[in-house]
């Protein structure tokens, strides 16, 4: 029924509720909410200039709660943040200044306080609460310490570590105290689990950000203590391949040997080939 409706552009209540009941049943049918957001936007052409306020404010509330409802069957499903993120983005163009958008985005970082608590690397979730602190207008300081607390209840939290490089500046991430400071969360988690690929990909971040410095004594200063914590955790965990790799990429042509390599295609022989590649070529 909400196909046909859709195709026969019944835009009106009973599509409305039609598009509910299947979205209660899949919120992954892309065309259902498709169809509520025509017909929302199709009442707002037809409406009267004396509606009042509340007219007004009543068409985002029940959509909110239909998406919190497929999220809470699907917490990572695709179309129901997609709308969810239509429904805020068009209440904040329409109505940018009221206190009922302000408090709206205050739930919704509260909803996102609460699923991320529930899973911690729902991506889906990072990417839609950096989309309401930026309409908050919360400091960025105000977010790295919330990814830091993140980080520190689970080291393997790769979507919180990408979501602290997402908050650090370009111009803020080419400063030396503030790379001393990353690459020191860094290793902190190394020490801990110096299997988790999570923390080495934030230290690659790193790595490049390093490199750009403009100092030529910061710059080497930086790179030769990351690549002196690399050595020690390789002295380590010497079964562990991430501290070894971390200095082929510090190092350069001074690791770039076929002893090195080699080792590494021991370490990781799913990648043999690869490293066997890089060696030879």
């Amino acid at each position: 029924d909400v196909i046909r409706r859709h195709r026969a552009g019944e835009r009106d209540a009973v599509s409305m509720k039609a598009c509910e009941k299947l979205l209660e049943l899949c919120p992954e049918i892309m065309t259902a909410w498709n169809h509520r957001r025509e017909t929302i936007e199709a009442a707002a052409s037809t409406s009267s200039p004396s509606d009042d306020e509340d007219a007004e404010r009543d068409w985002w509330t029940p959509e909110l709660k239909l998406s919190e409802t497929a999220l809470r069957s699907n917490p990572k499903s695709y179309p129901s943040w997609h709308h969810r993120k239509w429904v805020i983005g068009r209440l904040k163009r329409l109505a940018p200044d009221a206190p009922t958008t302000r408090d709206a985005l205050e739930r919704e970082l509260a909803l996102c306080v609460k699923l991320l608590d529930m899973d911690d690397r729902n991506f889906h979730c990072w990417a839609y609460r950096r989309f309401i602190v930026e309409h908050l207008g919360r400091s960025v300081d105000d977010e790295l310490a919330y990814t830091l607390e993140k980080i520190e209840n689970n080291f393997s939290n790769y979507s919180a570590w990408h979501y602290r490089s997402a908050h650090l500046s370009t111009e803020a991430a080419k400063k030396k105290e503030m790379l001393d400071k990353e690459f020191e969360l860094a290793s902190n988690a190394f020490y801990t689990e110096p299997e988790d690929q999570s923390a080495w990909m934030y230290h690659r971040w790193l790595t490049s950000r390093a490199r750009e410095l403009d100092d030529a004594g910061e710059r080497e200063a930086a790179l030769r203590a990351a690549l002196e914590t690399c050595q020690e955790i390789s002295e380590l965990e010497p079964e562990c391949k991430w501290p070894l790799l971390a200095q082929v990429m510090l190092s350069g042509e001074s690791h770039r040997d076929a002893e090195t390599f080699n080792r590494l295609a021991a370490l990781d022989p799913s990648r043999s080939g690869y490293y066997r590649d890089v060696a030879s070529g």
